[in-house]
């Protein structure tokens, strides 16, 4: 579960930049909550908008929080080459020299822990695991560029140098191999799900990754195909079929690649009612991804990927979320984490948008609205609605935000700007 996350000196973010998940005392919209730890008055919020004009830098806080988990699952950088992590403000020529920062706070198996990382092209400067599993903050490791001191819930407590780390992570390297308590976090992290604003190598990657989890689960499909019905596509169901065919390889071929060539062996059908004079006659088959709307096609592989961090209780990442989706539908899809007879577990959604329908007072209290702006320096600043003094929560947040109350919007000029010297 997602407390807290903070980015500093990446892409357009220059100074620290935080999106928390930590609900405020407000008693207004309590389905919106939950408490992660019994006995503790924490309370956490299922899910959280951030909004913001055209290259504000909502998506920059997004890709942060993608770059970290990408960065602590990545187990091969060739000694010559830089970490492909780190991306520097660069309208501050200070900041090329500096490290980014990355923080976040979660809570893993009742829990609390905070982990950070700096790092630049050559090394890592800083990495450091806290965790409170008695209420109080104990260190599981802290490290200065490849010299790591180990806390007391390690076994062997030695400190050491170790240059095999200067590009790594020390929790994806090291210590998920020797400590189980690091594996379950390791693991843990790997649940992250990110759908990003893609393009269509992206896209065609999250279509098989979808494919294969529907593949494998009945129960998933099931709900899918009535989540489908429920947008009013006129499908009745879908299928999934494999492909029969025989791969031959060249034995030069790198087995990732192969993987990926095999993992394209699913075909989807889309199953309509087919009708005469009004009369039902049977079914018939559509190829989804050549016959049906490209909504449709985002509905499919979204739906999916909700309805499968709901039932595990993980955190999904969503850039757009608005892309090609009905505003109504996007209610229903966010309303999913809201209630738990659809979130048992406590599943959250982390997204950006661009539609302000979104913005309901009905659907989102005001600690889960977060809006990203650039000052005159191009530093992208991200700020919560609850930080407006002025903001109760039963406020219209959509027309104060197309008021410009909240900031977060584009400063566009005037048609003579463009035209006045014609």
């Amino acid at each position: 579960m997602l407390i807290d996350f903070s980015v500093t000196n990446f892409r357009s973010i220059k100074e620290e930049q935080t999106l928390s998940a930590i609900a405020d005392s407000s008693n207004r919209k309590n389905e919106n909550t939950f408490v992660p730890i019994e006995g503790n008055k924490l309370r956490l919020l299922n899910s959280a908008a951030i909004y913001g004009a055209n290259a504000s830098g909502k998506s920059n806080i997004l890709k942060a929080l993608h770059r970290l988990i990408s960065y602590i699952q990545t187990l091969n950088i060739d000694v010559d080459h830089k970490i492909p992590y780190y991306e520097p403000f660069k309208l501050d020529e200070s900041r090329l020299s500096q490290p980014s920062i990355f923080k976040l706070s979660f809570i893993l198996e009742g829990i609390m822990y905070d982990y950070q990382i700096a790092f630049d092209s050559r090394e890592v400067h800083h990495e450091q695991l806290d965790f409170y599993p008695k209420k109080r903050k104990s260190n599981l490791f802290i490290r200065t560029k490849n010299e790591v001191k180990r806390g007391d819930y390690f076994q062997d407590k030695r400190s050491f140098s170790n240059k095999a780390l200067t590009k790594y992570p020390y929790l994806s390297k090291v210590a998920r191999e020797e400590h189980e308590q690091m594996q379950k976090i390791y693991e843990y992290l790997k649940t992250y799900a990110f759908f990003p604003a893609y393009d269509n190598q992206t896209k065609k990657s999250l279509i098989r990754h979808v494919n294969q989890l529907l593949q494998g689960d009945e129960k998933l499909k099931k709900k899918l195909s009535k989540l489908i019905q429920i947008a009013d596509t006129h499908i009745d169901r879908i299928n999934i079929e494999e492909k029969s065919i025989t791969y031959e390889f060249d034995e030069e071929m790198p087995e990732d690649l192969k993987t990926l060539i095999m993992s394209d062996k699913y075909e989807v059908f889309a199953v309509h009612k087919t009708f005469k004079n009004n009369v039902f006659t049977g079914e018939s088959e559509f190829s989804f991804f050549h016959e049906e709307s490209i909504g449709t096609m985002t509905l499919y592989t979204i739906g999916t990927l909700i309805l499968f961090i709901l039932n595990e209780g993980h955190i999904l990442v969503i850039d757009e979320l608005d892309n090609s989706l009905h505003p109504k539908l996007c209610k229903f899809l966010i309303k999913l984490f809201h209630h738990p007879s659809t979130n048992p577990r406590n599943a959250q959604l982390i997204f950006a948008s661009h539609e302000t329908t979104l913005l309901d007072r009905e659907l989102l209290r005001k600690d889960q609205i977060w809006f990203a702006e650039k000052n005159k320096y191009g530093e992208t600043q991200l700020f919560s609605a609850q930080d407006f003094d002025k903001v109760k929560g039963d406020e219209p947040f959509d027309q104060w935000y197309m008021q410009g109350k909240f900031g977060g919007q584009p400063n566009i000029k005037e048609v003579e700007f463009m035209f006045g010297d014609e």
